[in-house]
């Protein structure tokens, strides 16, 4: 792995945040672009660094393995919301475009199509779960209003006489039975709200 392509795709990376600060500075996705950044300067400087000593450092090797296993799985999503925005997909298309160089000149692209591999592979000969290890997905609901619930049994005198005597007000007061109220007509919406009330 060389420096002077890092450094390449680090000037084109360091050109759309200088260009972009003022008007994309506080969105979600830039947080990831200016991550990026930073951790592609500082590859590019430790691959510099092991070419003048001509011996091996630990730090591109760091860096490497930090691009491909927590930035770039993650600027990839927040480029790929910047591209579905009709007004900023060439934006994102570049930034999405810049990740795949720096993928293939890290030597990552080949690194995450092995590791795919080995996880279809492993999924494949995987036996299915066992429902004690299942993750709990809840339980269904149906739509239906819940019936009404059983009136409580009257157990004492005194609550059977008050229930009877409301019972005989309510029928001379109004001067209606239940019966003949008068039905008013019911929409979806009534019914929605009938099992609430």
């Amino acid at each position: 792995m060389e420096s002077e392509p890092i450094f390449a795709i680090h000037s084109t990376l360091h050109l759309i945040f200088h260009r972009n600060k003022n008007q994309h500075g506080k969105t979600k996705w830039w947080k990831w672009l200016s991550i990026l950044k930073r951790v592609t300067l500082n590859l590019a400087r430790s691959l510099r660094y092991e070419a003048s000593h001509s011996h091996a450092n630990e730090a591109s090797t760091i860096y490497r393995q930090y691009l491909a296993t927590d930035i770039m799985p993650r600027c990839y999503l927040a480029f790929s919301t910047v591209v579905a925005d009709v007004q900023f997909s060439t934006v994102g298309t570049v930034l999405l475009a810049t990740l795949a160089r720096l993928a293939k000149a890290t030597g990552i692209d080949k690194d995450l199509k092995n590791t795919f591999r080995v996880d279809k592979a492993s999924r494949s000969r995987a036996p299915s779960i066992s429902l004690q290890n299942a993750e709990d997905l809840g339980e269904i609901l149906s739509r239906k209003p819940p019936s009404p619930l059983p009136k409580e049994p009257v157990t004492k005198e005194s609550d059977v006489a008050r229930s009877g005597s409301i019972s005989k007000i309510a029928n001379t007061a109004g001067g209606h039975t239940k019966k003949s109220k008068k039905r008013k007509k019911k929409d979806a919406i009534d019914d929605l709200f009938n099992g609430l009330l």
